[in-house]
């Protein structure tokens, strides 16, 4: 009887806690709503007017509410969506320079978020525009902020109405070029620079989005064309035209860059004689060591830097013309002088011979493969399956430099072929053997071969061919296995 009671009183305890934790439970729900509502409900009075109409009933905005009419953001202003647009007042046009249409219009794009903000998230942080720029925010003291340094009118912002916000600032922000922009923007004593990365640009059909619309009367397809643009440079090497990253630039003039290339002639020859693709492929040197990652003032550069190409940069050799041009993206210091050191350009040039970009075979009947072996540079190493003497693979190189070169290769112990190395002369297009042939079993697997040396008389591009010299002992069975060969200029090699 005591054991039941006691049963019965535990129960009901665990019965009153249960409901006691319920109610809680309600009530913190209740209270955790109210907090939400509150929060919605913090917005600023909202009126009936979009942002074109909210601008317009203001007078001291006119000469803006002007530009939006003058460059057709009427429409997009009015459009049923949320903006965001720092105002400046009238004001803020005083003393202005002459602006172009397109710098108007990025202009007015850097004072418009497609975003709504409200003055409770002012704070530091960075707001992207309808220019693709960033404006930065920040927050002063209590209650005061300023933006791209242009203070903010904390008595007129949080103008809502019902497609976004409006807030009040002292000066009209005029966005900053970004590194590319600052370049190609300079004036043509740095032509060289401006010119080599706009060698850089192509243009081609976007098929993929390009609609086919019928066929010509040669039964060629006809497209509703979508053109696509891509620059070499700036979407691989450095994309100085990017926003969201950052740069350190060191830009020298054409007479710094003519200067330095004279010192190094002896290894590119004259350039008035190059052609247009061996002379950008020299500029891709030049420039090698002109773009940095990060954003450096010039006191706080370190002692050494590494460019983008992850060439070393003595900060204690360089000269300055002009420091500290700040730029949407980084910073640009203008040169007073300009080196190219040696170890940019008196590098080892490795040929992967696994790797298809520059390589052919002398008939595309024979299979060519590549196989792997962790013993190879990169794992792997290619198989070219043909037969014959005289069969052979080639590999074009750019970038040799007029110089001596030492040339040295490998690749597994296989077939019973002897290799001959060999380089096209640039005047009588022949074939010269570098060293003599090589026998690929007796040689060892994956064992450095030092074929000989072999001196180009010329800067640029060159073709390197290793053929089958001969098909003893077993005829119809001569294949080529390769994993790499390597040109060392003679100033830098050690045996």
């Amino acid at each position: 009887m005591i054991m039941r009671d006691k049963l019965t009183y535990k129960s009901n305890w665990l019965v009153i806690f249960a409901m006691g934790m319920l109610l809680f439970g309600l009530n913190h729900s209740c209270m955790f709503n109210e907090t939400w509502n509150e929060h919605f409900e913090s917005e600023p009075e909202q009126v009936g007017l979009n942002v074109l109409e909210m601008i317009a009933l203001d007078e001291n905005y006119s000469l803006f509410y002007e530009k939006l009419l003058d460059y057709g953001f009427d429409k997009l202003l009015s459009r049923s969506q949320y903006f965001t647009v720092f105002i400046p007042a009238n004001a803020a046009f005083d003393g202005l320079p002459q602006f172009t249409d397109d710098q108007w219009k990025q202009i007015i794009d850097f004072h418009i978020l497609y975003s709504k903000l409200f003055s409770q998230d002012f704070s530091d942080i960075n707001l992207l525009t309808r220019a693709g720029k960033y404006l930065k925010l920040e927050k002063v003291d209590t209650n005061q902020f300023a933006i791209f340094n242009a203070w903010i009118n904390m008595d007129k912002v949080d103008m809502y109405c019902k497609n976004g916000v409006l807030h009040e600032i002292g000066q009209l922000l005029i966005p900053k070029p970004n590194v590319y922009e600052y370049i190609m923007n300079l004036d043509d004593s740095y032509s060289i620079l401006q010119d080599f990365l706009a060698s850089m640009d192509s243009r081609f059909i976007d098929y993929d989005n390009s609609e086919r619309i019928g066929v010509d009367d040669q039964g060629n397809t006809i497209y509703d064309t979508v053109w696509r643009e891509e620059n070499y440079f700036l979407d691989n090497i450095a994309g100085l035209n990017r926003e969201e990253e950052a740069f350190t630039a060191f830009i020298p003039s054409n007479e710094d860059v003519l200067d330095a290339l004279d010192e190094v002639s002896t290894y590119f020859g004259n350039i008035n004689e190059l052609d247009e693709e061996t002379y950008n492929q020299l500029l891709f040197i030049t420039f090698s060591g002109s773009f940095s990652k990060k954003a450096y003032s010039v006191d706080d550069l370190p002692d050494t830097i590494y460019s983008v190409t992850d060439k070393s940069i003595d900060i204690g050799m360089l000269t300055f013309a002009e420091t500290d041009v700040e730029v949407s993206n980084g910073m640009v210091h203008l040169l007073g002088d300009m080196t190219i050191p040696r170890e940019y350009f008196l590098l080892p040039i490795t040929i992967e011979c696994d790797r298809k970009e520059n390589r052919t075979v002398s008939n595309t009947v024979y299979p060519v493969e590549v196989l792997s072996d962790t013993r190879a540079s990169r794992g792997s190493y290619v198989s070219y399956g043909c037969k014959f003497v005289g069969d052979y693979m080639e590999f074009k190189v750019d970038m040799v430099l007029k110089t001596t070169y030492w040339f040295v290769w490998t690749g597994p112990k296989q077939g019973p072929s002897h290799y001959q190395l060999s380089v096209r002369e640039d005047v009588s297009g022949e074939f010269v053997n570098v060293g003599p042939p090589v026998d690929n079993w007796a040689k060892g697997s994956f064992q450095l071969v030092v074929s000989g040396t072999y001196t180009f008389n010329d800067f640029g591009t060159k073709t390197v061919r290793m053929t089958v010299a001969n098909e003893l002992p077993l005829v119809g069975y001569n294949s080529l296995f390769l994993d790499y060969i390597k040109l060392v200029p003679d100033e830098i090699y050690t045996k």
